[in-house]
């Protein structure tokens, strides 16, 4: 007994258990999902067609249960970040139990973000350096954040391109993967006199699924002196030179360049010079004393090293050879003539007039020369002697100065000077220089005409830009013929020249786009090739290639193959748009393109354009189902409300599977037995069938998709059909019935062969089904069924009723017989059904004349026999209903204690 009150208990709570069903449990929610996205469906269905019977027990903003229907959806977008991973939802109808739906939030990918530093990720920041910047010292640090990372994702740093400029490119910087943090690499030392004065870094962060974010660091590089000056050299690092050579005369000029820009150089000898001078600006070498061989003092060689130093005192020497020639000398005359102050000449009185007595020779002082006396040289010779012998003296005559001599150019540039545009006003682009001969005379500069461009230092030369100077400017010429003077003092002589100057352009301007962002809606089922954009962008420079323009795509993993630049045409392709996608819907359908419009300048300038394309759905695709042909089985004896079957169908328009079932067609009866949930598929009865009136049903199912356009539109909506067959179960509710269910007959006692056959059918069974027995009546077991076959059996004799003699007469007798029929044969007894029917019968004896025989029912009095069936059932203590009731309160109050422990946060 104890055995059995467990078991009821058990099958009354699994009972109650298994009235709340979840159509998905867990549920997994992936982040980012839109609010009102179907999770699950809560079914119980003792409540069935009621309103207003679910609801959750423990509060939530979050989520949302349908009061009428049960269907389970969101309220909000998770992130799998900072809000919980984990739901757990009490869902209650009113009944003894709950249940419970665990919802877990599952992680999606997200791009990290760069916005932190808003000029990187747009491309504006910018630093300066020093071209001699320590390798491996952090200048700047890339920051980007990725909410991933609270889940192990981990974001690696990278250098995508290096462009340098003006003149070639680099790999001199590299990223720390770990940190962001740039620095120079040492791969290529940073030389801003070897044409790197821009770098612009593409610097991306990118997560382990290959999410990524980028921008863009333009790094200048500031010039420092630090290069050294690097001399000419002679041929065989020597020079040859007259011991005649005259004082002040030019002996040779030294030259010395620098890379670094705007750098002076000055030169000097490294050991003091007694027969050498060196200009220290010009590198001009000068004799300072007679090189005469005939002194013994005076070498034949001299050894020269000169040292060249610039503005930042980095300096450079040279060494080189001077190889003093020797030439024949003119002969010497008497020490008497050609000493001292001369000697006097006597002539004969008789001395033609105009004969030649000597001559006097003149020259004109060698530049920086402070003269103020001639020597006059007078050569006596005899005429009769034609020999070269002579004799030399001097004559001092002194000389009043005179401003006599014109400025002389000493430097001018043999070509043109190229400047770039943009020059700060005050550039120095050029210094002339000129002199005179005059002794205390200076010189002065001064342009010819108006120039407003430019300006001279009228002192000291030097040409500087006096206006900024723009390429692009249509009022600014590209090159320039300047006319220039030199004059003295008073302006009594002066000098012309001309120098030419040629502007040239500089990549100073980045491509310009009439529109920096675009909006654009696109439905998904555009053609593949559709032209979306086509970007039209020009650059103010004026030259080649610095207003070449090009346009570079930016793209992400997911649209890499969706779309295609060419040119400057943004294009669908070479895949097709699917707006049918979870993880496109985590990106609130749209996609965000970055176009880099760049010139080919250097250093590169870029514009960058964003896209942004929204995706709307478009009602392309029919419901699908795993048939079109489904076939049900239930028992006729099913109550209403019976799951019949479910057909499920599918459709992958966004959002998914949003469809309505509908019956359209087919034999459902009259009234109607069937009737389909909308939203699940599922087909229910509505009233109990009747297999022996209709053993099965033909359904037609009409599948509407519906919410899968843009703007809902009823006369796009697809569907498909599917073709249901309910077969009718067989339950024997049918008791086997006798027609008639009385019969009286008369037969002679001496008949041996069956005498009458029953007629009894069963609506559920075949006959081969239904068993037959005698009852009652039957006395000494007189008579027996005789059945062949499966119809109906007849009763027959078991004996000779001629033997029968009551009280020693033989009389008429009669028998009513009770016959049982029973169907199910072979099957459950419990579920056996059985009738019964009456047989009278009166047999005569032998002797009586041959009776007629009737079937017919008679005015007769006939006694039944009443078959009494008993049923036996368990009837419950009256504790019993006690214990389930105590057992009830005790489990519900345990329930409720562990929901509110699981949700008083």
């Amino acid at each position: 007994m104890n055995f059995f009150k467990i078991l009821l208990i058990c099958t009354v709570f699994s009972h109650i258990a298994a009235d709340i069903q979840m159509l998905i449990n867990p549920v997994n929610l992936p982040e980012n999902t839109l609010p009102g996205t179907q999770l699950s469906r809560a079914y119980d269905k003792d409540v069935a067609g009621k309103a207003n019977v679910y609801h959750f027990l423990n509060k939530t903003k979050d989520f949302n249960i349908d009061a009428n229907s049960g269907v389970i959806t969101s309220t909000k977008i998770f992130n799998y970040e900072t809000d919980p991973r984990r739901f757990l939802l009490i869902v209650d109808t009113g009944g003894l139990l709950r249940h419970v739906l665990t919802i877990n939030i599952i992680d999606v990918a997200e791009p990290p973000d760069c916005t932190a530093d808003l000029q990187f990720s747009s491309g504006t920041a910018t630093l300066e350096i020093d071209e001699d910047y320590p390798l491996l010292q952090s200048l700047y640090r890339m920051t980007a954040t990725d909410e991933d990372t609270s889940n192990g994702d981990r974001l690696v740093y990278s250098i995508e391109t290096q462009l340098s400029g003006p003149r070639k490119g680099a790999n001199s910087f590299g990223v720390d993967l770990i940190s962001g943090i740039v620095s120079l690499s040492g791969k290529d030392l940073l030389d801003f006199d070897a044409g790197y004065h821009v770098f612009q870094l593409a610097l991306r962060a990118t997560d382990k699924t290959g999410l990524f974010c980028q921008g863009t660091l333009i790094i200048k590089i500031r010039n420092i002196n630090d290069e050294k000056p690097q001399f000419e050299p002679f041929p065989l690092n020597s020079i040859n030179v007259t011991e005649n050579k005259p004082v002040g005369e030019i002996v040779a000029r030294v030259k010395a360049t620098d890379r670094d820009e705007d750098s002076n150089i000055s030169y000097s000898f490294k050991t003091q010079q007694e027969k050498f001078g060196l200009d220290p600006f010009t590198g001009i070498i000068t004799i300072l004393q007679p090189l005469n061989l005939d002194n013994p003092n005076n070498p034949k060689i001299y050894s020269l090293e000169i040292e060249a130093r610039d503005n930042g005192n980095n300096t450079s020497t040279y060494m080189f050879t001077v190889f003093v020639e020797n030439i024949d000398d003119p002969i010497v005359c008497d020490s008497s003539f050609s000493t001292g102050a001369g000697v006097s000449v006597s002539v004969p009185e008789n001395v033609p007039a105009s004969a030649f007595i000597y001559k006097i020779l003149a020259r004109d002082p060698d530049p920086e020369q402070k003269v103020e006396q001639f020597q006059i040289v007078v050569a006596v010779r005899n005429r009769e002697n034609l020999s070269l012998e002579s004799c030399v003296g001097t004559i001092t005559i002194n000389i009043k100065n005179v401003n006599d001599e014109r400025p002389v150019l000493t430097y001018i540039p043999d070509a043109p000077i190229n400047i770039y545009e943009n020059l700060p006003v005050g550039t120095k682009l050029v210094k002339l220089t000129a002199t005179d001969r005059d002794i205390g005379d200076s010189v002065h500069y001064e342009f010819i005409g108006t120039q407003k461009e430019f300006s001279i230092n009228e002192d000291s030369g030097e040409v500087m830009t006096a206006y900024p100077l723009d390429y692009e400017d249509a009022a600014t010429p590209h090159s320039w013929i300047l006319y220039f003077r030199v004059y003295d003092n008073g302006r009594v002589h002066s000098t012309t020249g001309t120098l030419t100057v040629i502007l040239q352009d500089v990549n100073d301007n980045p491509p310009h786009c009439p529109r920096d962002i675009y909006a654009i809606e696109l439905p998904e089922n555009i053609p593949v090739e559709t032209l979306v954009v086509c970007l039209i962008c020009t650059d103010k420079d004026g030259t080649v290639p610095n207003n070449n323009i090009t346009y570079n795509l930016i793209k992400d993993t997911f649209s890499n193959e969706t779309f295609t630049l060419t040119n400057n045409e943004l294009r669908v392709g070479p895949t097709h748009l699917d707006y049918d996608n979870a993880v496109f819907a985590g990106m609130h359908f749209k996609y965000t393109l970055f176009v880099k419009v760049s010139d080919e300048g250097r250093p590169v300038l870029s514009t960058m354009i964003t896209i942004i394309i929204r995706v709307s759905r478009i009602n392309e695709l029919n419901p699908i189902g795993t048939t079109s042909a489904f076939t049900f089985s239930v028992f006729e004896n099913s109550p209403a409300d019976t799951l019949v079957g479910r057909i499920t169908f599918t459709d992958a328009d966004w959002p998914f599977n949003n469809i309505k079932y509908t019956i359209i067609g087919g034999n459902l009866g009259s009234p109607h037995k069937f009737y389909i949930e909308p939203d699940t598929g599922m087909i229910k009865l509505l009233e109990s069938l009747d297999r022996e009136t209709e053993s099965q049903y033909k359904i037609a199912v009409r599948i509407t998709d519906f919410d899968n356009d843009a703007v809902p539109d009823p006369l796009r909506q697809r569907s498909g059909t599917a073709q249901v067959t309910v077969n009718v179960l067989n339950m024997n509710d049918e008791p086997p019935i006798c027609n008639p269910p009385h019969l009286e007959t008369q037969i002679n006692s001496t008949i041996k062969i069956p005498f009458i056959q029953l007629n009894c059918s069963d609506k559920d069974s075949p006959q081969e089904e239904l068993s037959y027995s005698i009852v009652g009546g039957n006395t000494n077991n007189q008579f027996t069924l005789w059945r062949q076959g499966v119809d109906p059996p007849s009763l027959a004799t078991t004996q000779n009723f001629h033997y029968d003699v009551y009280q020693g007469t033989q009389d008429p007798m009669t028998f009513q017989l009770l016959i049982e029929v029973t169907d199910e044969l072979g099957g459950k007894k419990a579920s056996q059904l059985s009738a019964t029917t009456t047989v009278i019968i009166h047999v005569f004896p032998w002797t009586t004349l041959q009776p007629t025989f009737s079937t017919k029912t008679t005015t007769a009095t006939i006694t039944t026999s009443v078959l009494i069936k008993i049923s036996y059932y368990w009837s419950p203590d009256n504790w019993i209903p006690a214990v389930l009731t105590i057992t009830g309160v005790l489990f519900m109050m345990c329930l409720y204690a562990v929901a509110w422990c699981l949700f008083k946060e």
